[in-house]
């Protein structure tokens, strides 16, 4: 009998997201739901519709037997330079925090656990593995650990995942000060667990605190962490604390011997399901610009459609992980749904204007196995030290890139092995492409049964990483007219996760450029779709710009030359340079907003629905207005987050520096005036120093001076008494009828109160008179109100 029979734990499943269910396998044929990006869903400023994509993503949990999802990601974009930033909420740790905790709700209305990662300071991905955050203690309760706290106080997640990077010095697996805040000052009763392969030390991960090493089998907590109680060196209560707090989340997601399934809070059809993708998605969406009344289309007036741009025809709808979901059903496209939407009377011509700057699976450039079936041959083998291989798993696959963590197909775990893809291209004539191979052991490309290239394995301490990025070397080489045929294959070594991946770019032969300025230049509008590729923001390396690709910007720049009736969408979740943002009419910012995409987009452009999200992080004039700008990783590979503090908002507010739209902006199809802002709570409830003050409220009244109905973000800031800038301490949504006035009362933020004091280690209350300031952004003066504790 094992241990955990002993306690009556069954097996549970832990599994990716945030932004949808991912394999079990790795398997491209496993599909979910996609889900809009953290980002996206920041950007509704929304707590219930957030909880219901969360309820949304447990019921999918719970069909697919997972017991716990990994996520919400509660880190903040320091920077959007942040290769994960996509995951992440929002820059402020309030709203991160309050919508984490709706998210989490949802998820776990469902029966299903939510593992909120990655606690704490990992908004970097240079070097995740080994750097260290450095951060004033201040700074890291009041800002980095803040959204945290706010899930455990309001939502209780059951398991928290610590990340991979250490703070101030020690790994966060390892880090005692970092787990007593949340076993002991937050009184946090679930699971503490590592991140993948981020335990390699056992007395030092259980003795801190640490419950749950991943993956399993446990190689440092499992048998490992038993013997070194009975050997003396860690407390057996250390041991019966972890213990209890697994049980716990067992008996919570019904995975304990005679235990009862958790009953689901309730399960949606499928067309609710896809309501509330769309409905999520069209709320995400940010007006940034809307010159003459561009929006919505005067469909009426209108014959001539223009849609431009890569992302019309192939969105994007997430970044570079090992959390990569295969979306399930139907996707329409923004193209496919602006024609549906427009309707027979609106001619409707498309042109890319720009082609993908990154490597394509062989998949998707039309490849077929030898047999000449659509895809590519996947080929596990034994190794081949003499004489030929044995083949022992074969399928046609609908991808050219795998990862397994664990088994192997047909080989098993933990012993050396090859791995091979092969796939026909046909080339109608004789061009120069460029083609790329990587995996987890060295690699040879073989193209028309010649080596042309060998790719050494990764680095021992960088393979997580290398598998992340889908890493590959890359070799141009001319190729004839008619069927080519590629093949990559990896010889590797024993090991926990294994990867091959096999990518090619073909030769552009035209500018597509040109066809769309004189698409452009035929239409009466334009709409034109940009914005990220997959590839383009992803685990395991930062960017560094947050420009658009150069095509992009081109693009953009030669349309709006020709036709100013332009409106651009942008597919990218986070903070982007826009320099081109006065030269159209229209600007709308979509993140990354889920596979519904393209039905919320054509609603939002026809009018039938319209924009109301607002920016959850500032969006600079240029790369050097970026908090931090010019620094990173020093040589001991620390991080000083001083050079980049206070970052957001707060970064613009107290550096003098103006950002092209500020946190919190956003327009609609209609005009809104803050009329007043006045403190309801005469007499204020005052806990004690860690709960904050509780009781502050604020009565605004918003009137909606334009034509239409619509729904405005009254945000209120604080500032404590000899404090430098405003931080944000509540928001409401208000649905405001044309003409008409409506108020309502936004109740400060208790922990908003708070300031962290250093030297004595604890919170304190700073006493005299507070700024309260309700304003529509954080750049808006607003009313300003005062209070007095």
């Amino acid at each position: 009998m094992t241990r955990s029979e002993e306690t009556g734990v069954e097996e549970m499943v832990l599994l990716d997201g945030p932004v949808g269910i991912v394999s079990k396998t790795m398997d491209e044929r496993d599909t979910s739901l996609i889900m809009p990006s953290g980002t996206a869903l920041a950007a509704t400023w929304n707590p219930e519709l957030v909880s219901e994509v969360g309820q949304l993503i447990g019921q999918q949990g719970l069909e697919r037997g997972v017991n716990v999802v990994l996520g919400p990601n509660l880190n903040l974009p320091r920077s959007p330079l942040s290769g994960r930033a996509f995951e992440m909420f929002s820059e402020d740790p309030y709203l991160t925090g309050m919508l984490g905790a709706a998210w989490v709700r949802g998820v776990q209305s469902q029966g299903v656990g939510s593992c909120t990662k990655h606690v704490v300071a990992n908004d970097t991905e240079t070097e995740r593995r080994r750097m260290n955050s450095r951060l004033e203690p201040a700074v890291l309760r009041e800002t980095y650990l803040r959204p945290f706290e706010t899930a455990v106080r309001t939502a209780n997640p059951w398991m928290l995942m610590m990340a991979y990077n250490r703070v101030n010095g020690t790994h966060c697996s390892q880090n005692a000060e970092l787990i007593g805040i949340l076993k002991d000052d937050w009184q946090y009763d679930g699971v503490v667990v590592s991140d993948w392969f981020g335990v390699d030390d056992t007395t030092a991960s259980a003795t801190a605190g640490l419950d749950l090493e991943m993956p399993g089998p446990a190689k440092f907590l499992g048998d490992r962490f038993a013997d070194a109680v009975v050997a003396g060196d860690i407390p057996e209560a250390r041991l019966r604390d972890a213990v209890e707090r697994i049980t716990r989340l067992a008996d919570r997601t019904g995975r304990r011997t005679g235990g009862t399934a958790p009953e689901p809070a309730r399960i949606l059809t499928s067309a609710e399901q896809r309501d509330v993708l769309t409905r999520a998605a069209a709320a995400s969406f940010v007006l940034l610009e809307n010159r003459d009344n561009v929006l919505p289309l005067d469909l009426a007036r209108t014959r001539r459609l223009a849609v431009v741009g890569p992302n019309a025809a192939k969105p994007c709808f997430q970044g570079g992980t090992f959390a990569t979901v295969r979306p399930e059903g139907e996707v329409v496209t923004p193209l496919d749904a602006i024609r549906d939407a427009v309707g027979p009377d609106v001619e409707v011509a498309y042109e890319a204007g720009a082609e993908p700057s990154s490597p394509l699976p062989l998949t998707e450039l039309g490849s077929t196995a030898p047999d000449g079936t659509p895809g590519a041959l996947l080929e596990i083998l034994t190794p081949a030290a003499h004489g030929a291989a044995d083949v022992l798993y074969s399928e046609v696959r609908q991808s050219s890139s795998f990862v397994w963590f664990g088994s192997v197909p047909g080989l098993g775990a933990g012993v050396p092995g090859r791995a091979r893809i092969t796939a026909r291209l046909k080339l109608e004539a004789a061009a120069r492409w460029t083609l790329g191979a990587g995996g987890t052991g060295t690699s040879t490309l073989t193209v028309n049964g010649r080596h042309v290239l060998e790719v050494p394995p990764p680095a021992p301490d960088d393979v997580m990483g290398a598998v992340a990025r889908a890493e590959t070397h890359q070799i141009s080489l001319d190729l004839p007219a008619g069927e080519v045929e590629v093949s990559v294959e990896t010889a590797f070594q024993p090991g926990r996760v294994q990867a091959i991946t096999a990518v090619a770019t073909p030769e552009k032969t035209t500018d597509p450029l040109q066809d769309a300025v004189k698409l452009a230049d035929w239409a009466d509008t334009v709409i034109l779709v940009v914005g990220d590729e997959q590839g383009s923001s992803r685990e395991s390396a930062d960017r560094t710009t947050a420009a658009l690709e150069p095509a992009c910007d081109r693009l953009v720049e030669a349309v709006a030359a020709v036709n100013p009736e332009t409106v651009v969408v942008v597919n990218a979740s986070r903070a982007v340079l826009l320099p081109w943002a006065e030269k159209v009419k229209g600007l709308v910012i979509v993140w990354f907003p889920g596979q519904e995409f393209g039905h919320a987009l054509a609603s939002v452009l026809t009018g039938a629905s319209a924009p109301s999200g607002r920016l959850p992080v500032s969006f600079p004039e240029q790369d050097e207005d970026i908090p931090g700008w010019g620094t990173g990783l020093d040589a001991d590979l620390t991080l000083d987050y001083a050079a980049s503090e206070p970052a957001g908002y707060r970064h613009f507010e107290t550096s003098g520096r103006s950002p092209r739209y500020p946190f919190g902006y956003g327009l609609g199809y209609t005009e809104f005036k803050l009329v007043d802002a006045l403190p309801a709570s005469p007499t204020l409830g005052r806990g004690d120093n860690a709960a904050g003050v509780e009781g502050v409220e604020v009565h605004v009244t918003l009137r909606n001076t334009g034509t239409s109905p619509g729904r405005d973000i009254v945000q209120l800031y604080g500032k404590a008494p000899g404090g430098t800038g405003f931080r944000l301490m509540g928001f409401t949504a208000l649905d405001v009828p044309a003409g008409a006035s409506a108020g309502a009362r936004i109740t400060a933020d208790p922990l908003g109160f708070r300031r962290w004091d250093t030297a004595k280690s604890r919170w304190v209350i700073p006493a005299g008179d507070w700024e309260l300031r309700a304003a529509r952004n954080a750049a808006d003066e607003g009313i300003l109100c005062r209070i007095t504790l």
